[in-house]
């Protein structure tokens, strides 16, 4: 666990190190602390009761969550965020093949497919650069997951590598925080 002093640190250097550090992982680092953070989520009974489940493609080292993709399809409503304006819309996949790159080029996102109401999700897991004992995050600070969760009523579940994990995170009135973090060690 980091420790830092939210006085003398600001979000943007935490984004910084912490990036840096995602971005160092080896592949097989990714696929180790994702595959123990699948196995960790999975046996979640917030996660096996939820009938939708909102993911997230990962990008720039983040927990690769992908191997849930094809087990929610069978077995629940898939949703994944597409980014329209400065919003998240959530947006049903029945099928991989409708994933495409999206806003800012980067992102893959749905195509088309049904919109879900955020109150109708049962489960969103939400990526982040940063999350404290308070299960506040830090993100790439557009305020996207910030603005999406508050509209939202169904369990948020952080998923992070383990030195993703800070003590105390600078944070302001807006920030969201989560319900559940999970890491490779830890559930917290």
């Amino acid at each position: 666990m980091e420790r830092i002093d939210s006085v003398n640190i600001t979000k943007e250097k935490i984004r910084r190190e912490v990036l840096k550090k995602r971005l160092l992982l080896s592949p097989e680092e990714i696929r180790e602390a994702s595959k123990k953070i699948i196995e960790k989520l999975e046996n979640l009974k917030e996660f096996q009761k939820a009938q939708i489940v909102m993911l997230y493609y990962p990008i720039k080292g983040e927990v690769d969550i992908r191997g849930l993709f094809k087990k929610v399809m069978k077995e629940k409503i898939l949703v994944l965020p597409k980014m329209v304006g400065e919003e998240i819309l959530p947006i049903e996949v029945k099928d991989l093949e409708v994933i495409r790159i999206g806003k800012f080029g980067i992102v893959p996102e749905p195509v088309g497919g049904r919109i879900i109401k955020p109150q109708k999700i049962d489960l969103i897991v939400v990526p982040g650069l940063a999350f404290d004992k308070r299960k506040y995050r830090i993100g790439f600070g557009k305020g996207y997951y910030d603005r999406f969760l508050k509209k939202t009523k169904g369990i948020k579940v952080g998923v992070a590598y383990d030195f993703q994990i800070f003590e105390k995170l600078p944070s302001e009135a807006h920030d969201q925080p989560v319900d559940l973090v999970i890491t490779p060690s830890r559930l917290f």
